[in-house]
This record gives structure tokens, C-alpha cells and sequence, in this order.
């Protein structure tokens, strides 16, 4: 026996295999893992009892470990998992070891051809995978993420991405404008980033979108659906927005196009968010954190618009039995009926008007966030000064936030001794304000 030859031959084979993958072949991927993994396991079992020949002996068993996985072949693959944790001494290899006894276990109950595509499958989505991190904005709770802001994220990252598939997917398909809607359901189904991996720390996750070319996909679909969320990341996630980037994509987009994608996104990306959100390179794998987009940006983008209560609209949702009777007579009873009232808009404002002092005229005009729900009544907000001010009607909630905003400047013009956070405010303010030190006291 010669192992190194074996163990080279059994490396041509799992080439291969992974060749046969990426034209999407899994059953002959499934016979080439399966030939590597059996001349693979005979090198290891060679090396079983020579202890002297380390660190080849581990890299072999590991090697021999991986091989059966992706071959399907469980139970062999934990006889060499098992082998390798009890006898090698190398801490990266025992956590690689360990690693597959966790994949190992988790397939255990499929059959070996199902086995292997599932790994395989999830190997080829990991490749594929975008690396994010979700960190908390301050450390109150040290640097666990709550629930609720791994809830707005995806919440906000999926309108974005869903609003920027839809573009892309119309222009492939030529679809017209009032079909829009009608495609919705299938980039539902099409555009589903898959979660590759998960770790504390504080919370990071991969994503990525399913690549195999289902019944009746088309090509260009097909294409599209594998990359779209690393296209999506490259183009619009990460783009700083200057100037020009903001030129380039009103040039490519429509005003509504650029609200779907990029006002869910501004939530994200505001600068009174209770996470921040991190990616790691591509290129050297350091982790950044995505820029914020702040209100000059916003306002360059986003399409403001002045709203009344007849703009915010009611859904109904309602519960309706039907009954045929024997005559043909179809019967109706309502059950249940619910109206929900949702809106969302981005509103221009040049001046603020407190209650109980003369109005503010701002240097520049803002885009101000106003948001409606029907249990929480309405809310306006101005990240880059971290306002927000709710009230259940329309009027207090604007009245309210127009006095916040007039306190708020008041308070950091005034700052005698500025914190940092401070700092950042009066950075925001003097830009806004003409001459702030008419408003000294």
C-alpha cells in the first residue's frame, strides 16, 4: 500500500465531485465523494497506529472525517470524528473534528445519497454566504442583541431586498408596472435568504439565497435568484451614498423603486438605532460596519411628501363564512372584520413651530420620518438628533415633535461642557441653524 498515492487519488475524485456540484450533478457528485471516501478511509485506517507520523496522521483522519460526510456515509465518518478527538493533540484540527460531529449528528437519521446532498448543499450555500454581525449600540445589557432588534433588522434588510430583487427581476422579464404586484408572490418564494451559520459574538449569521435551478426557472432567473443577495449587498447595503452614488442610482431606479429599497434600509442605517450592524470583506475578511445614512442623504433620495388622514388609507381584514344550499344558494355570514390603519412617509420641513416660542427657521430642509400604526398612534422622528416624538393623534404627535426639536437645540447650544455625543449634535445643529448663538442664554 502506498498511501500518499491512494490519498492523491482519492483527492482527484472529491475534484471532481465538486466540479460535478457546480453544474448542479449531484449524483454523480454523490459517486466521486463516494469512491474518495472509501480509498481516503483506507489511508486513515493505515495511519491509525502510528502515532510517530503526527501531523500527518491527524490531517488524514480529518481529511477521512469530511470525505464521509459529504459522501453520506455517517457512521463512518464518526468512527474517524471519534478516533481523531481522543488522539490528536492540534487545536484547530479538534475543532474542525468537532465541528463535523456536530454535522455528523445532525444527519444522521437520512439516507447516505440524502445525507450528502443536504451537506453538500449547505456547503455550496456557506460559500455563497454573506457574513453580517448585529452588535448593540451601547452596552447596557453588555453585548447580548435583544430579540427585537434581530426582528427590525431582518424586518427592514427583507423589504429592502425583496424591493430591490423586484427591480431587477422586472427588468429581465420586461414586466410592466401595473404587474407588478402579480410577480410579488413569486419573488416571495424566489428571493428567501437561507441562515449558513449562526454564532454569539455579539450576534453573527451568514446568509444566502438558494442557487438550484428549480422546475420551470429560466435561466437569467436562476441566475439572478443565486446572487441576489451579494448583489444586493455590493450595490446598495454597503454603498457609502455620495453624491455620485446617489446620481447613479436615481439614474437606474424610479422614485417609487428608490422608497421601496432605500426607506426601509434608512432604519437600518439611522443614526438612533439600537444596533449597529457589521459585515465582514469578501477580500480580507476584516469586519466593517456599514455606514449611516443620515438626513441630507435621505433627503437627496427619498421622495418626501406633505400627508393628510385620508392619505394614511384602512386595511379591513375580515372572516366570512360560506355556506351552498341545496337549491345552489351560496349563503354568507361575517364573522369577524378588523380595520388596520398603517403609513409610512418621509415629510419635508423647513420650519420648526413650538408651542410656547417663536418658530425656527432651519438653514437647510430636513426630511423628517412620520410612521402610523394603529395601536401606537402616530410618531414622528429626526435620527441625526435622535428625536422622535408619538402621540395618538396627528397634531399632538407633530406639536410635540416640534417642541422636542426646539429643546433639543436649545440644550445642546447651550452645553457648556459638550460630551461626545454632544459634539455630534452641535455638528448637526450648526448646520441647521443660521446663527445659533442668538439662542444662547
Amino acid at each position: 500500500m502506498k498511501p500518499k498515492l491512494i490519498h492523491q487519488e482519492a483527492m482527484d475524485y472529491s475534484f471532481k465531485a465538486k466540479q460535478a456540484l457546480e453544474q448542479d450533478n449531484y449524483i454523480m457528485a454523490f459517486d466521486l465523494f463516494n469512491k474518495a471516501a472509501d480509498l481516503e478511509s483506507q489511508v486513515a485506517e493505515f495511519y491509525f497506529d502510528k502515532p510517530d507520523l503526527e501531523p500527518t496522521r491527524s490531517i488524514i483522519i480529518r481529511s477521512a472525517a469530511f470525505l464521509n460526510i459529504k459522501a453520506g456515509q455517517i457512521e463512518q465518518a464518526k468512527k474517524f470524528i471519534f478516533f481523531g478527538l481522543l488522539n490528536t493533540t492540534d487545536a484547530l484540527i479538534k475543532e474542525q473534528l468537532n465541528n463535523a460531529l456536530e454535522l455528523a449528528v445532525s444527519l444522521s437519521n437520512m439516507a447516505p445519497n440524502e445525507a450528502s446532498k443536504e451537506f453538500n448543499y449547505l456547503n455550496l450555500l456557506r460559500q455563497r454566504s454573506i457574513h453580517y454581525v448585529i452588535e448593540p449600540a451601547n452596552l447596557s445589557f453588555g453585548h447580548s442583541v435583544s430579540l427585537e432588534c434581530i426582528k427590525e433588522f431582518s424586518e427592514s434588510y427583507l423589504k429592502s431586498l425583496k424591493a430591490f430583487a423586484i427591480t431587477k427581476f422586472k427588468r429581465i422579464l420586461k414586466i410592466e408596472e401595473e404587474l407588478k404586484q402579480n410577480i410579488f408572490s413569486e419573488i416571495e418564494k424566489l428571493v428567501n435568504p437561507l441562515v449558513t451559520s449562526s454564532a454569539y459574538g455579539s450576534f453573527k449569521f451568514s446568509i444566502a439565497n438558494d442557487f438550484l435551478t428549480r422546475n420551470g426557472e429560466k435561466s437569467e432567473l436562476v441566475e439572478l435568484k443565486a446572487n441576489v443577495i451579494s448583489k444586493y449587498h455590493n450595490e446598495i447595503f454597503i454603498n457609502p451614498l455620495s453624491d455620485d452614488d446617489i446620481l447613479a442610482i436615481k439614474k437606474e431606479y424610479s422614485d417609487e423603486e428608490i422608497n421601496d429599497i432605500f426607506r426601509p434600509l434608512a432604519k437600518i442605517k439611522s443614526n438612533n438605532t439600537p444596533y449597529k450592524v457589521g459585515y465582514y470583506d469578501t477580500e480580507d475578511f476584516n469586519k466593517k460596519f456599514a455606514s449611516k445614512i443620515l438626513n441630507k442623504q435621505k433627503q437627496k433620495l427619498i421622495t418626501g411628501k406633505q400627508i393628510t388622514q385620508e392619505d394614511i388609507g384602512e386595511l379591513e381584514s375580515s372572516l366570512v363564512h360560506k355556506r351552498s344550499g341545496k337549491g345552489g344558494r351560496t349563503s354568507k355570514q361575517l364573522i369577524f372584520k378588523e380595520q388596520l390603519k398603517t403609513a409610512e412617509y418621509e415629510i419635508k420641513v423647513s420650519e420648526i413651530i413650538p408651542k410656547d416660542s417663536n418658530p425656527l427657521l432651519l438653514s437647510d430642509e430636513i426630511m423628517v420620518n412620520m410612521t402610523f400604526d394603529s395601536n401606537k398612534g402616530f410618531a414622528f422622528s429626526f435620527p441625526d438628533l435622535n428625536i422622535l416624538n408619538a402621540d395618538i393623534t396627528y397634531n399632538k404627535a407633530l406639536e410635540g415633535f416640534y417642541n422636542t426639536f426646539y429643546d433639543k437645540i436649545i440644550s445642546v447650544i447651550n452645553a457648556k461642557e459638550p460630551n461626545e455625543e454632544e459634539q455630534r449634535d452641535w455638528n448637526v445643529v450648526i448646520k441647521l441653524i443660521a446663527n445659533p448663538e442668538a439662542l444662547k442664554k
